[in-house]
């Protein structure tokens, strides 16, 4: 937020978060930013003081749906926008492919609007103009184009970025005009996500010899190892509880 406002901005649009964060808000205000959310995450009792809150989990809401992700609740901020600027549909409405890959990516449930995105992303992400999704649907190697493609092929692979603690690539990868920066990028991303599995196999494995000799009597399962990668220990605590039916916290 400090860095934001040095650089001279006076707005901060949030996606997917924010709902929660009031003190950020605060301050972001106190350096002379106003401040618009868009998240889908349920709130507080008490709302951020910002511009505007737009979520659809609000106690409030008079939206006719509530299930959008944060990628849903941005893009309805976009179109609404778009209708207010009298612009053409299909100024809005090219984002869809995006829009798809998140609502499918955030495993939300497909029904009811987002079984609307979903279905007209696809459309859409099978004939995409970006040189981004394009090349991740080529790296991600799927015949046909539809949800599986998306969950497993190309979801699994910006996740990866993040959790091995390469973020922006996944930002650059939808950003850039360049077919040749995203095929080098695509290539990246496919590492990070073999790198990531070879992770997780590694500490799921340890985590299994772990309570194989120590924790296995106990009613919930706590372990840690300074040697395991934070961004994947979240996704082998849940392969543990499956595994054992108890609940699990690996640090």
């Amino acid at each position: 937020i400090k860095k934001i406002a040095d650089e001279g901005y006076k707005l901060i649009i949030t996606v997917d978060c924010g709902i929660s964060g009031t003190e950020e808000i605060d301050y972001a205000y106190s350096l002379g930013m106003e401040v618009i959310i868009t998240d889908h995450h349920e709130p507080l009792e008490v709302l951020p003081k910002a511009l505007a809150v737009i979520d659809c989990k609000r106690k409030d809401n008079k939206y006719p749906f509530n299930s959008l992700a944060g990628v849903g609740v941005a893009f309805k901020l976009i179109q609404a926008i778009g209708i207010r600027l009298d612009l053409e549909e299909k100024e809005y409405l090219k984002f869809l492919d995006i829009v798809c890959i998140g609502t499918i990516s955030d495993i939300v449930p497909l029904v009811d609007e987002n079984r609307v995105i979903a279905k007209l992303g696809l459309k859409l992400v099978e004939n995409t103009r970006s040189p981004g999704v394009k090349a991740l649907l080529n790296a991600a190697a799927y015949k046909e184009v539809n949800s599986n493609t998306v969950s497993f092929g190309m979801a699994p692979r910006i996740n990866a970025c993040g959790r091995m603690g390469f973020e922006k690539e996944a930002l650059r990868l939808f950003l850039t005009d360049s077919v040749e920066e995203a095929r080098e990028i695509a290539k990246r991303l496919n590492q990070y996500n073999q790198e990531r599995q070879t992770a997780e196999k590694k500490i799921f494995e340890e985590a299994v010899q772990m309570i194989e000799t120590s924790e296995k009597d106990k009613a919930g399962i706590i372990l840690g190892s300074p040697n395991w990668h934070h961004g994947v220990i979240g996704i082998v605590s849940s392969k543990v509880t499956d595994l054992y039916f108890k609940p699990s916290v690996l640090v």
